[in-house]
């Protein structure tokens, strides 16, 4: 399940990938000392753009995946409702459970009053260990701030290779 992009906006992501990578490519090629040419440059741009839109898409894509991960592990940041958790309870079974809180060595009177004290034990331990330790995030679908930052890492990392493979091809070639 994949996010949906206007041509707009790849294209514009297409623009600040190949961007990027030259801005990086050249940084690095600086660093080491070494002069670039223009058609060493316009040969780099070249299979940057015919890299990146498939590059883009397939970031797009598991961006959404890792949206729906999320959504499944997500639980309660507060307590959840009490009657939730009874149904819960009831339907894992009450005496499936070892203990009762509040009657430690012993069982209460009724069924009623175990799911009631098991419920409520369950969600006092879910409020004092949450899963969700998220702080907000942005708008679900803003696929240009999301997906951007791993982007830039990965532009960085792909432009060094890259370069390396370029350079070695060219000094193979002296």
């Amino acid at each position: 399940m994949g996010l949906s992009l206007s041509n707009q906006k790849f294209i514009y992501l297409l623009e600040r990938y190949v961007r990027e990578a030259v801005a990086e490519f050249q940084r690095r090629i600086r660093s080491n000392g070494l002069v670039l040419s223009g058609e060493m440059l316009d040969g780099f741009r070249i299979r940057a753009m015919q890299a990146a839109p498939n590059y883009i898409s397939q970031m797009i894509e598991t961006a959404g995946y890792f949206r729906i991960k999320d959504l499944r592990s997500m639980h309660y940041a507060r307590m959840p409702p009490q009657a939730a958790m009874e149904y819960y309870v009831e339907k894992i079974g009450v005496h499936k459970f070892a203990y009762v809180p509040g009657y430690e060595g012993k069982w209460p009177s009724s069924d009623t009053i175990a799911v009631e004290r098991i419920a409520w034990g369950l969600r006092h331990e879910r409020k004092l260990k949450p899963d969700v330790k998220r702080g907000y995030r942005g708008i679900y679908n803003e696929v240009l701030k999301g997906t951007m930052i791993a982007l830039n890492s990965q532009v960085a990392q792909a432009g060094a290779r890259f370069a390396i493979s370029e350079i070695t091809s060219i000094l193979e070639a002296n």
